[in-house]
């Protein structure tokens, strides 16, 4: 029997955003149209209608989407964020801590940073394009 085995692991890829038009996105009330979920695995982030969208005054740096935050430590600047100051808005949500700073992931299949989380815990923004969206026809 050999007993040398080798094990491997798969590098973590990196996920670049995708481009979105956030005209597209918004209810009249500002809100997300269509339910907000996981590029990966589809998961629910956000339901219809649950969260709003806000634009930072200036670009937010933040790390660049891998599986489980692990990978090159590059960074991406964010401008576009869907906001909540309610964790019950999330249907489903993980979380990190890299370098003190909570870093928000897909719950499940734990691929991000997708946002973060204020220190206090009172406050998330998750990134427009990092998220796929799924309503109407996609249903």
């Amino acid at each position: 029997m050999n007993r040398n085995l080798q094990l491997f692991s798969i590098a973590p890829k990196s996920v670049a955003n995708n481009k979105v038009d956030k005209d597209e996105l918004l209810n009249e009330d500002e809100k997300n149209f269509y339910k907000i979920v996981c590029r990966r695995c589809e998961s629910v982030f956000f339901p219809e209608g649950a969260v709003r969208y806000i634009k930072a005054g200036k670009p937010i740096d933040l790390r660049v989407m891998t599986h489980q935050g692990k990978g090159e430590p590059g960074y991406e600047k964010i401008s576009w964020w869907w906001y909540t100051e309610d964790d019950m808005a999330f249907d489903t949500i993980g979380w990190q801590t890299i370098n003190r700073k909570k870093y928000l992931m897909c719950g499940d299949c734990e691929l991000g940073p997708v946002g973060v989380r204020s220190e206090d815990n009172k406050r998330f923004w998750v990134a427009v394009e990092r998220c796929k969206y799924i309503g109407g026809d996609d249903k």
